[in-house]
């Protein structure tokens, strides 16, 4: 397993059903005073932190996502308003939960897929996407242009999941998987679904 072990730790947002993708844009409201204590000690430093996906039971996935805080803004009764952009997937290797969530983490790579598979299955995923918007689903501005110009598969994927994709467990799921031709496979199944009951 080729993976880039962080140093250190960072804070994290434990956050039920939401994931963070790489390459993704996510726009969070901080509130809650443990939060706000996490993205203050977030700007001091590298602006970095990440979100945890809980489910239902409680229960927080071992493998969320690591992001940057892109744009924040600062309102006058303590809150914030922020967009933060996936960087990468990480593992969470060990918590401690004061004075807000932090974990230690470890980078996970993308398992590369150029194969013939994959090739075919990255345009069946691209044409199931132009069939979701033809049946009147928005994408944010610039998404087409944004995706055009993504020549890497996995982000390909994770830029349709975090679009497109709006149950809350197949989010966990394609965040989770490594294998980009596994991860086109599910996405594409997930878009034929979502487009069935349009």
């Amino acid at each position: 397993m080729n993976d880039e072990v962080n140093p250190g730790e960072v804070g994290v947002m434990i956050l039920p059903g939401v994931t963070l993708f790489p390459h993704a844009l996510l726009p969070l409201y901080i509130f809650e005073q443990r939060y706000r204590d996490m993205l203050a000690k977030a700007l001091a430093g590298e602006r970095m932190f990440a979100i945890a996906h809980a489910g239902e039971d409680g229960e927080v996935a071992a493998i969320g996502g690591l992001g940057v805080v892109r744009a924040c803004v600062a309102n006058e009764d303590g809150t914030s308003n922020l967009i933060l952009q996936g960087l990468s997937r990480v593992v969470f290797t060990g918590f401690r939960m004061k004075p807000f969530p932090m974990a230690a983490i470890a980078t996970l790579t993308d398992l590369e897929a150029h194969t013939p598979a994959s090739a075919r299955l990255l345009a069946e995923v691209g044409e199931a996407c132009r069939q979701i918007r033809l049946a009147g689903v928005e994408a944010p501005r610039g998404f087409d242009q944004y995706v055009s110009q993504i020549q890497d598969p996995g982000a390909f994927a994770d830029v349709v999941s975090a679009t497109f994709v709006s149950d809350a467990i197949e989010r966990r799921g394609l965040l989770e998987e490594r294998d980009v031709e596994v991860r086109l496979d599910r996405l594409l199944r997930c878009l034929l679904r979502q487009l069935q009951a349009l």
